[in-house]
Parts: structure tokens; sequence; C-alpha cells
């Protein structure tokens, strides 16, 4: 009887550790169970999300097909239209280069304003021209620009820096443009002048006469401060000083 009474307590005690163990499994099942559920339902989300980038994907490149085939429509189109006008356009060249020859031998011949910097425009648009680099078409538009960029200048007076020759020594000074009519400067030195025309040729060459100096520093006084009209005595840049 006594051995009975102590298996009872011990069954009931195997019994109870069986079910702890049993809850903490089922536990475990139910947590393993919802985890897997959730990573399935994040995998179904991540799924439909590159389905939806796929066909955004597939949509855009449909889009740059038919923009390519539009873009290569168009470039067949002005290929054709160049092919068209080609032939036309090659006798232009003469006619522009001969254009480019007239304005170039006037600029020459004024006054030195930016000369180089003047010249050196008109030979790059004959020499692209030549090359082929531009069109007869673009070449005169270009031409004509110019040509009205000189024609501005020969209408306005102004005041501009610029490297200028004055006694066989180059120096960065200012100029008063007139027009393209006349042309002075004034060094750093506050030396003053005028450029005068001695035959073809052009000199830079500093006045003498006291009265000269004076009215060409009010010159470039009333220019720097903006004065564009006025009535000024001024040396004779065609002539040895003369007024």
């Amino acid at each position: 009887m006594l051995a009975l009474c102590l298996l009872i307590p011990l069954a009931r005690a195997g019994a109870d550790s069986r079910a702890e163990e049993l809850a903490r499994l089922r536990r475990e099942v139910e947590t393993l169970s919802t985890e897997l559920a959730e990573a399935k339902d994040d995998t179904r989300s991540r799924l439909r999300a590159i389905e939806a980038q796929a066909t955004e994907i597939e949509v855009q490149i449909r889009r740059e097909e038919l923009r390519l085939a539009q873009i290569e429509g168009e470039a067949e189109a002005r290929r054709v239209e160049v092919a068209e006008h080609g032939d036309r356009s090659v006798h232009l060249v003469p006619a522009v280069q001969q254009s480019i020859i007239r304005v170039r031998s006037v600029v020459a011949a004024g006054i030195p304003y930016h000369l180089p910097d003047r010249l050196a425009e008109l030979d790059a648009l004959s020499t692209q021209l030549e090359q082929g680099d531009l069109t007869p078409e673009s070449a005169a538009s270009r031409l004509w620009a110019f040509a009205e960029d000189e024609l501005r200048l020969a209408r306005e007076s102004g005041l501009d820096r610029q490297v200028v020759t004055v006694g066989g020594a180059e120096m960065l000074a200012d100029v008063a443009r007139l027009g393209m009519v006349a042309l002075y400067f004034r060094t750093e030195g506050g030396e003053v002048g005028a450029v005068k025309q001695l035959g073809e040729d052009w000199t830079w060459s500093p006045v003498t006469n006291r009265d000269d100096e004076r009215a060409l520093l009010t010159l470039f006084d009333k220019l720097k401060h903006g004065v564009r009209t006025g009535a000024f005595v001024l040396p004779n840049p065609y002539a040895g000083g003369d007024k």
C-alpha cells in the first residue's frame, strides 16, 4: 500500500511535466506557424512589387522603342532633305565666300578697333564653310549677323579696352571709339593719343599739344560717366594733329 501511494505522486508529476512540454511545443508550433504565414505574406508582397516594376519597365521600354522609331523617322527625313538640297547648296559656296572676302576687306581697311578678333571671326567663318562644317545658308546667316554688328559699331560710340602699340611697345589701354570714324587711347600712365592713318597704315600716336590732351581726357571722362552725345573739339585722326 505504501509503495502504491508513492507511485501515484510520481505518475502525476510525470504527467504534469509531459503536459507542460506539450504545451511548450504547441506554443513553438503556433509561433513558427505565425512566422511562416508572415514570411509567406511578405514574399507574396515582394513578388507583387517585382511584377509591378516589371510591368512598368516593359511599358517604358515600349515607349522608348516608339520614341526611337520616331527619331529614326525624323532623321531619315532630314537626310533626304539634305540630299535634295545638297546639290543646290554647293553652288552657293563661292557666292558666300566672295561676300566674306568683301566684308573682310572693308573691316581690314577701317580703324583698328579689336581688328585681329574681328578678322579672325571672318576667317573662321570662311574656313568652316570651305571644310563643310557650315552650310552656305548657315554661313550667310552668320555673315549677316556680323554685318549687323559692324553697322551697330558704326552708329554707336563707346569706351573699351584693348592692346595698343605706342612707341613700339604693346600695352593694354582704354580706347574711346566714335562710331567707326575715330579711335582714341589712354594708357595706364595717363598718356593719351589718337589712331592716325598714314597712307594705308594706322599708328597709335600720342598727342603733343596740351589742348588736345585736355580735350581727350575730357572725352574719356564723359564716356566713363555714360555721356554719349555732346560737342567736343578733338584731334583729327586723318591729319598730322590738326583739329
